[in-house]
């Protein structure tokens, strides 16, 4: 990270997912939660499965973010898996 980027708190599994290229079952690794319930995440509000994410999956997603930012790590690009 640099000087003009700040850390954040809080960020959404989904964005988390799309930012890094990551397929849900590698993000629910690193969330610490199933595929099942990134898949959840993603279904539409009025669909019975749908679920909100926790404010803890939701920092688990930033605290890596913000990591692999530090580190330097690049983005993957959109549909490399």
């Amino acid at each position: 990270m640099n000087a003009q980027t700040e850390e954040i708190k809080e960020l959404d599994p989904l964005v988390f997912c799309e930012i890094w290229g990551l397929s849900f079952e590698e993000a629910s690794g690193y969330l610490n939660i199933r595929a099942r319930t990134m898949t959840a995440y993603a279904c539409k509000k009025s669909s019975r499965t749908h679920r909100k994410p926790s404010s803890r999956v939701k920092a688990l997603a930033a605290i890596h973010h913000n990591k692999w930012l530090k580190e330097g790590k690049s983005f993957r690009p959109e549909g490399a898996w």
